[in-house]
């Protein structure tokens, strides 16, 4: 008996091309036993291996074991754009099995080069269009059907296509009509497997939109409307993925995004991106969205997409550090007294540190803000995130009574630890107003920073 290392032999391809393919005829597939370098060579030498296998080609030999090694190497930016002019002739005549064959790593490599190509663009169009018109196995629903799609040949083309577009498209220019045909095709619902296509096509809804609005309206916008809710969910995800405010097409799109709400759990990993959306459009709803049909929306969240809203509130707000006056005045308050749910048993520790750290954000205006959120704020296990943000931000020296209220609110007597911050906090408290060190409220918290801080 060996050691398995001992077992493995590396064999080294041959320098010279007419070697080279008789190598490739004796070694048609990688050997677990016998490692060699060859898709080490095909980044290191494209001439050499692209005229083998091209030489190969001519003979209808396809070695696709070796082709899925070379055209992966090829997908890298070291060498893409060097390889279409040679590569896609000859793929562009290859049999159709082994188009099937090699989809995966044609797509990865048309992808890639469809980022610099110039030249042979009839046979990046021939070859996507072959890819799209394969047939590919049902995978069924996912958790993430957005990294689904990116991985998949599908979606990888449609990727292509779209950044092809961006390269060549023109100002004031329609979606050219060679794509709007395979687009249009992708967009038919009744053809399962183009799924993956029509989630990067939602991605990308606002640039189709403002190219070539009567296009997306009749066939892209209608994925996301939630009488099929599977195609919705892949519409929606897809755009979810990166969304931006497009005020043209919201219009368009305002009642299944509205409805949206009442499929939360439906979108998976993008949900939150839903709630955080929603909350952005709540805020500076302009004149498309009203505010019953905002409050309405933000009713029908799940508490844990109730959660994300509350920490879309501090990352919105920590968006105009020099507007804050304004931005409380004329966003966050008529938000909090119009918008957000009354319901004080959806109150969630979550939602509870989010409006505490909204308090603190609000800087100069902590006073005022503690009275519109206080009844948000409760007790909670393990508050220290809290105590950092009050001691950088000065809190208890500038407002040293509404401090001692609100580290009352957020401190319970079976707390675990607390950190040195809280002490801090006290200590700046006991400063600024000597008075408030016999109120029963701080002497308690002393207590507890007696018994809980950790050194």
């Amino acid at each position: 008996m060996g050691v398995d290392d001992e077992l493995h032999k590396f064999s080294r391809t041959p320098q010279q091309c007419t070697e080279l393919v008789a190598w490739l005829k004796e070694h048609e597939s990688p050997n677990h036993w016998e490692e060699d370098d060859w898709m080490q060579r095909c980044r290191d030498d494209f001439s050499t291996t692209s005229r083998a296998l091209g030489a190969l080609a001519k003979e209808n030999k396809w070695p696709d074991r070796r082709w899925r090694q070379a055209l992966l190497a090829w997908s890298e930016d070291k060498t893409s754009n060097e390889s279409w002019y040679y590569i896609a002739p000859i793929l562009n005549d290859a049999p159709d099995e082994i188009i099937q064959l090699l989809a995966h790593e044609i797509s990865w490599w048309l992808k890639t080069n469809s980022k610099t190509l110039e030249n042979y663009e009839e046979y990046f169009l021939n070859l996507c269009t072959r890819i799209l018109g394969l047939d590919y196995p049902d995978e069924g629903n996912s958790d993430d059907p957005v990294r689904q799609a990116i991985n998949q040949p599908v979606g990888l083309v449609t990727d292509a296509l779209l950044q092809w577009w961006y390269r060549t498209r023109k100002d004031d220019q329609l979606l050219p009509e060679k794509l709007k045909t395979i687009f249009t095709k992708i967009c038919n619902t009744k053809i399962g497997k183009f799924r993956h296509g029509r989630i990067l096509l939602s991605a990308h809804v606002i640039a189709l939109y403002s190219v070539d609005s009567k296009w997306t309206k009749e066939y892209l916008l209608p994925l996301f409307d939630w009488n099929s809710s599977i195609e919705a969910n892949a519409a929606w995800e897809g755009f979810l993925w990166s969304p931006r405010i497009y005020r043209p097409l919201l219009v368009e799109i305002k009642e299944p995004l509205l409805e949206g709400a009442k499929h939360y759990k439906e979108l998976g990993k993008h949900a939150g991106q839903f709630a955080a959306f929603l909350t952005f459009l709540a805020l500076d709803p302009g004149d498309i969205f009203t505010t019953e049909e905002l409050t309405t929306a933000t009713g029908c969240l799940p508490v844990e997409g109730l959660e994300r809203t509350a920490q879309t509130l501090i990352t919105a707000f920590d968006s105009v550090p020099d507007n804050r006056n304004e931005y409380w005045y004329n966003r966050l308050l008529p938000y909090i007294h119009d918008v957000w749910p009354k319901n004080r048993d959806l109150i969630t520790p979550i939602i509870s540190e989010s409006f505490a750290l909204l308090c603190l954000a609000a800087d100069e205006l902590f006073p005022e803000a503690l009275r519109e959120l206080k009844y948000w704020i409760k007790s909670l296990q393990n508050p220290n995130i809290l105590f950092i943000s009050m001691h950088d931000g000065k809190i208890c020296t500038k407002f040293p009574e509404e401090s001692l209220g609100f580290l009352d609110a957020v401190v319970s007597n079976d707390v675990f630890w607390l950190s040195e911050d809280f002490q801090k906090c006290l200590v700046a408290i006991e400063k600024k107003n000597q008075q408030l060190t016999s109120d029963p409220r701080f002497v308690r918290l002393t207590d507890l920073a007696r018994r809980h801080v950790i050194r």
